[in-house]
């Protein structure tokens, strides 16, 4: 039997590597590792693998991959994830412009305090890690705010699988529905929970990992 594909995981906006440590916990001994949009860190880690991976995304970390998967990747999990975020002429169940420019302002001013709300309003109130990047953090605004990935997911070449949270406050079912309708070619699973599944739903989480890449044919 061909050994199993590393997993590669990418966080979202306001959170760090740390939010994969219950699932990468409930994949036991399978190869995975982290990168790292550095937003509290003295660097970020954005570099993919140059041999066959699965690439697993949340929230931001979801468009990314999306974007940056690159030629080895051979299946993509996003969860709580979206093809495209912010609101636009041909995309009404987008998140409106306005409230991510509120965020950009908050960061700006009182970015621990903005973060925190953040936080919370996903569903979370620990402290936020003391290093706080604010020009990368605001690179990922701007990609919430402008990034459209829907091309590069009809042209994805390789299987792309979706969870999804029913109470998600970040990325709502609309705006999910509308990334990934209910009857298109990506499936999606919905799980009675809000916005950060691989802390809620870490088991749930590392199940579906494991189904998909039983389903990769091996390279």
């Amino acid at each position: 039997m061909a050994p199993a594909l590393p997993i590669i995981f990418m966080h979202g906006w306001a959170f760090d590597p740390t939010v994969w440590e219950q699932t990468r916990a409930a994949l036991g001994p399978m190869e995975t590792r982290c990168l790292d949009f550095g937003f509290f860190a003295p660097r970020a880690d954005l570099d993919l693998p140059a041999r066959p991976y699965v690439g697993v995304g949340h929230s931001l970390g979801a468009l990314w991959l999306l974007r940056h998967h690159g030629p080895h990747c051979r299946g993509l999990l996003l969860i709580n994830g979206f093809s495209r975020f912010g609101a636009g002429p041909d995309f009404a169940d987008g998140i409106s412009p306005r409230i991510i420019a509120r965020m950009r302002t908050g960061l700006r001013h009182a970015p621990e305090g903005m973060l925190r709300t953040f936080r919370q309003r996903a569903g979370i109130d620990t402290p936020v890690p003391p290093h706080i990047a604010c020009d990368r953090l605001e690179q990922g605004l701007a990609a919430l705010m402008d990034m459209d990935c829907r091309p590069d997911l009809r042209h994805a070449p390789c299987p792309v699988h979706v969870m999804a949270g029913t109470h998600d406050a970040i990325a709502p079912p609309g705006l999910t529905r509308a990334c990934f309708p209910p009857h298109g070619p990506v499936p999606t699973r919905w799980l009675d929970a809000g916005h950060l599944l691989p802390l809620t739903h870490a088991a749930d989480c590392a199940r579906a990992i494991t189904d998909l890449t039983r389903r990769i044919p091996p390279p």
